[in-house]
């Protein structure tokens, strides 16, 4: 804990001490990330998905991840909620609306013509394909090995314990283990402290529409998280079966209902048509779209900076936190009914979810609505989406509802699983350890 502190520590006092310094180092080191590793990341991505198909379908698959008389301790229902919860966060709502209509009107490089009904299935299968099968394969990847490594082969929680049969025996506990453990710990930290800044960003617009006191100050949003921090903090030391499966069956629940909301109460028939459309077009297009690299030339390395390998390094670093969280609520569960449940259902949710969210913004775009025209920011084509249906002064509270919630879940599945990584893979690791990693 100590050395994982004192590194994590020294970086954000370098941060707060000297901004510019740590923006022209992160600046170039992600330039050349971009130039020399985006091939990297699209082989990771693609791997993961291959080779957790591949078990899920193999003589490997009857393999149950605990014991033999380990029985699942969640419902179907809260075993998907809390993973949906944790592994997703609020992005569903920060770009469900806008990434499809940001690939609308301007679409990936050496693909189709903006504005087209092409561009619109274009739209659809890029978005599919950032928050579809591949990111839940990856996430069952870590989490199917951890789940056995832990359940069925009796080693510590850990993420270094998945490399013990690479490290050997004498150095499972050693120096490289411990690397590790310390890089799966900074990447959890990094990996949610990206959502919940752009948690922060969606329900302080939401503050600012429902109040209508104007752009808020930096210290308004800082009070935000204050509050959501305490509350996570909360939550988190309440334990898994209390606080974090409460809150996530709330959350999934409501955000099915906004989704069916925006559906039935939106251009329905439009949507109708374009869900199997865009969902065939997303299989059709998913191995090209993989292959897309800086051989496709600058202006696609451009765009992958952008989008792509922005998103693949973003869920990277959340693998070892959602992996680990989605392990310990999946003990007593198959290999193969672990890997279809945890690929299948979140990837169908969020498509559901940007067809419905994303295809109503470009209808609305094609209606001539003033907010939809490409300039808003992703805050405001959220609320903007939902001020075009009924009870317009009503859901703008239930979206920030959602979006604290979705806070809260992340925040406190990740300081559980930052907080039993820093306590030598204890599960119920001490409150006060849960208490640092969440503040």
């Amino acid at each position: 804990v100590f050395t994982t502190a004192t590194i994590i520590i020294a970086f954000i006092a370098w941060g707060v001490s000297n901004p510019d310094s740590v923006s022209t180092v992160s600046s170039t080191a992600y330039s050349w990330a971009m130039s020399n590793a985006a091939w990297l990341l699209n082989l990771v991505m693609a791997l993961g998905l291959f080779v957790m198909l591949f078990l899920a379908f193999s003589r490997f698959g009857h393999i149950p991840l605990g014991t033999d008389a380990d029985k699942p301790e969640f419902s179907r229902f809260s075993w998907i909620a809390m993973m949906f919860g944790a592994g997703i966060g609020v992005g569903i709502f920060f770009f469900g609306p806008s990434e499809p209509l940001a690939y609308f009107l301007s679409p990936p490089p050496n693909t189709v013509e903006a504005g087209t009904p092409e561009a619109l299935h274009q739209a659809m299968a890029q978005s599919h394909f950032h928050w579809g099968l591949s990111i839940w394969a990856l996430y069952s990847l870590v989490g199917g090995a951890l789940a056995y490594s832990t359940y069925r082969r009796g080693r510590p929680s850990l993420i270094s314990s998945v490399f013990r049969p690479l490290l050997g025996t004498r150095h499972a506990e050693g120096p490289a283990a411990r690397v590790i453990d310390i890089l799966a710990i900074i990447a959890t930290l990094f990996g949610t402290a990206a959502t919940l800044g752009l948690s922060a960003l969606q329900i302080g617009r939401g503050v600012e529409i429902i109040s209508g006191v104007g752009p808020l100050a930096n210290n308004a949003i800082l009070m935000i998280i204050g509050l959501l921090g305490v509350a996570f903090i909360i939550s988190a030391v309440s334990g898994v079966a209390r606080g974090i499966r409460y809150l996530s069956n709330i959350n999934i629940s409501l955000t099915l209902g906004l989704i069916a909301f925006v559906f039935i109460f939106g251009p329905s028939l439009f949507l109708l048509n374009l869900i199997p459309s865009g969902i065939m077009t997303y299989l059709d297009e998913l191995l090209p779209m993989m292959g897309k690299s800086l051989s496709w030339g600058e202006d696609t390395l451009e765009f992958q900076g952008w989008w792509t390998a922005f998103y693949w390094a973003w869920w990277i670093a959340w693998t070892p936190f959602v992996g680990m969280f989605i392990a310990r609520i999946s003990r007593g569960r198959t290999l193969r009914e672990f890997a279809l449940v945890t690929i299948a259902v979140p990837s169908f949710i969020l498509i559901l979810a940007f067809t419905i969210f994303g295809g109503a913004a470009i209808h609305f775009h094609r209606e001539g609505v003033q907010t939809f025209d490409g300039t808003a920011d992703n805050e405001q084509v959220l609320f903007a989406l939902f001020d075009q249906l009924p009870l317009n002064t009503l859901t703008p509270f239930i979206l920030v509802t959602v979006l604290a919630i979705f806070f809260v879940t992340s925040a406190d599945s990740a300081s559980v699983v930052m907080g039993t990584m820093s306590s030598q893979g204890n599960p119920a690791p001490k409150k006060m350890v849960i208490v640092f990693w969440g503040a």
